[in-house]
């Protein structure tokens, strides 16, 4: 589970993997308590499955071993010390990114058409064609899943070098960006980086 976040044990597919076959073993030994999880919910009721079969769970670094008693009531103290944390991480990158929009800086990571340059959205002439190319289709096609099929029958792929889908298209056609806008949440403000799509033509394809 190296590199992943303790957040949520929902996309962790190892992890269910390894509580559907807790009666194969008898003990789970993790480095550290956040790495698994950093829920109390998620502790709680991992836990409760680790009782029911029998099985120890120690944490290495902290020294937690819950076959004691003193193990248990360590380990949902910090359980609940790392779910703080987590939402406090959580909250100040929400004030991060809105202190970004109202500074009008890009709050986008990966944007196609443009570069991110000094906290900057620069023009990519060649990927501002593909951008282009997808509106203008749009606006005869009017169909998400035909441009994306134009799309890759040209040989065009999105930014992270994928072929495109019809939901890569809508949020092309549907983000404020392409006509000069800066976007957070559901706010747009007016931003200083240069538009590649008409505002008509923008208008036309979102009405």
């Amino acid at each position: 589970m190296h590199g992943i976040s303790g957040k949520s044990i929902e996309k962790r597919k190892s992890l269910q993997e390894l509580l559907k076959r807790l009666s194969d073993f008898d003990i789970v030994l993790v480095w550290k308590l956040s790495r698994l999880s950093r829920s109390v919910r998620d502790f709680s009721n991992m836990l409760y499955d680790f009782e029911k079969h029998n099985v120890s769970f120690i944490s290495y670094s902290e020294n937690i071993n819950t076959s004691q008693a003193s193990g248990k009531l360590l380990i949902y103290v910090i359980s609940i010390i790392s779910e703080i944390e987590r939402d406090n991480i959580s909250e100040n990158v929400k004030l991060a990114k809105q202190k970004q929009f109202e500074d009008k800086n890009v709050t986008a990571c990966n944007v196609l058409g443009y570069d991110i340059i000094d906290k900057r959205l620069v023009v990519n002439p060649k990927e501002k064609e593909i951008v282009q190319f997808i509106f203008n289709k749009y606006a005869e096609l009017k169909s998400y899943y035909a441009v994306a099929k134009a799309c890759n029958d040209y040989g065009y792929k999105g930014k992270n070098g994928k072929w495109f889908y019809p939901t890569s298209i809508k949020k092309i056609i549907q983000n404020k960006i392409y006509i000069g806008y800066n976007n957070h949440l559901e706010d747009s403000i007016k931003s200083s980086h240069k538009a590649i799509i008409d505002y008509k033509l923008f208008k036309e394809v979102n009405k």
